[in-house]
C-alpha cells in the first residue's frame, strides 16, 4: 500500500508540473516575443501644405478658420506669446497683427503673423488716440499693445495668416508638397515667383535666393489676385 501511495503523488505532481507548464509557457512567450502595440490614430501635425475647408468652404490652417477664428481663439489656440499691434497705412482701415517670431508648424521652424478685420470704428479710434506709432519696414505705422489691453478686440475675425519658414525651398518641393498651382507666375522685377492655390486658400511666394512666403486667406479674396492673363 506504501509504494501505491507513492506512486499516486508522484502522478499529482507530474498533473500540477504540466498544468503549471500549460498555464505558464504563452507567459513567457509574452514576454520574448510582445504582442505588437495597438495602432491608435495620432491627430497629423499642422503641416504647411495641410489645409482643409471647412463645411463653409473656409480653410483651416494651423488650427485656425480663416474668416471664422477670432482674437479669442487665436490666443486659446496659439498662446499669449504673441506680439500684438494696430496697424495703419494712409487711406486705409487699420488692422490688428499678431506676430509670434517662433513658431513651428508639425516640424517646420518659422514665423507666423495672424491680421484680423472688423469693427472699424474700434480700430480707427485706438489707432489715432495712441500718439506714439512706429513704422514698419512695409511703410506702414503702427501701434503696440500689451495683453492686457487686447480685451476690446477680441472678437475681430481672422482673415490672413502668413507663415515665414526658416528653410528656404526649390520649386519641386513647392509642387511636390502643394500640387501643381492653378496659377503661376513671376514677377519680372524682383524674381519673385507666384504659386496660387485660391479654391485652397494658398498663396506660395518664392523669391530667387528660395526663401519662401506663404499666406492663406478665403478663396474670394485669393481669386483676386489671379493675373487677367490667366
Amino acid at each position: 500500500m506504501a509504494r501505491k501511495k507513492i506512486h499516486l503523488r508522484q502522478l499529482y505532481w507530474i498533473l500540477g508540473l504540466t498544468l503549471l507548464g500549460i498555464i505558464v509557457a504563452p507567459l513567457l512567450r509574452l514576454l520574448w516575443h510582445p504582442p505588437p502595440a495597438m495602432r491608435t490614430s495620432a491627430p497629423e501635425p499642422p503641416l504647411p501644405w495641410r489645409v482643409t475647408l471647412d463645411e463653409r468652404g473656409r480653410p483651416v490652417v494651423f488650427g485656425l478658420t480663416l474668416g471664422g477664428s477670432t482674437v479669442a481663439d487665436a490666443r486659446r489656440h496659439l498662446g499669449d506669446e504673441g506680439e500684438w499691434a494696430i496697424l495703419g497705412r494712409e487711406g486705409n482701415t487699420p488692422v490688428l497683427e499678431a506676430y509670434y517670431p517662433d513658431f513651428t508648424a508639425g516640424y517646420i521652424e518659422g514665423k507666423l503673423i495672424l491680421r484680423f478685420e472688423g469693427d472699424a470704428a474700434l480700430l480707427e479710434r485706438e489707432f489715432s488716440r495712441r500718439s506714439k506709432k512706429a513704422p514698419t519696414a512695409g511703410g506702414a505705422r503702427k501701434v503696440e499693445l500689451k495683453e492686457a489691453e487686447l480685451a476690446p478686440f477680441s472678437g475681430l475675425t481672422l482673415t490672413l495668416v502668413t507663415f515665414l519658414p526658416k528653410a528656404s525651398l526649390d520649386e519641386a518641393v513647392i509642387r511636390e508638397r502643394f500640387g501643381p498651382a492653378p496659377y503661376g507666375w513671376k514677377e519680372e522685377e524682383s524674381d519673385t515667383r507666384h504659386y496660387l492655390y485660391p479654391e485652397r486658400g494658398i498663396h506660395v511666394l518664392r523669391d530667387e535666393r528660395g526663401r519662401i512666403v506663404i499666406e492663406y486667406a478665403v478663396p474670394e479674396r485669393l481669386r483676386r489676385l489671379v493675373p487677367e492673363r490667366h
